[in-house]
């Protein structure tokens, strides 16, 4: 059996995912309110994935975002509310998602976000880094399935 030694001197690899994940989700907040977006970042996430293809349902973007049904069903409600988006029914629990004339109009500044949210992301590496740090990510979203 292999003993696994503690560093209490240093934060075990998930916490530095932790802390990583909220500093990046705390300036993806911050850089959509500097651009007057008022949209949470869950409904970002949304937005996002219906603008890479439109009419997903809303269990298919919950798998495209990593986030649960639930948190994707509360984010489309309130896109819904802001005028973001429309939503068709499939079946008594299950919606497809279509955007808005408003949230096309307002695409250019989401992406404009996303663009320099991954410059900043890219500034902090050297050449490479990204793309390894990238397999490594989907290595461990990959090894859940």
């Amino acid at each position: 059996m292999m003993e696994i030694k503690e560093n209490i001197g240093n934060p075990a690899l998930g916490c530095k995912i932790g802390q990583a994940y909220h500093i990046l989700l705390s300036q993806l907040a911050g850089a959509l309110k500097d651009e007057g977006l008022d949209i949470t970042v869950g409904e970002y996430l949304v937005l996002r994935a219906v603008y890479s293809k439109e009419g997903l349902q809303q269990c298919e973007i919950a798998d495209m975002v990593g986030k649960d049904r639930a948190a994707v069903c509360r984010c489309v409600a309130g896109l819904e509310k802001k005028g973001l988006v429309a939503t068709e029914a499939v079946s008594y629990k299950c919606l497809r998602v279509y955007l808005t004339d408003r949230s096309r109009e307002m695409q250019p500044r989401v992406m404009k976000v996303a663009a320099l949210r991954h410059q900043a992301l890219a500034g902090l590496t050297v050449p490479g880094d990204l793309e390894i740090f990238n397999r490594i990510l989907d290595a461990i979203i990959d090894s859940k399935q």
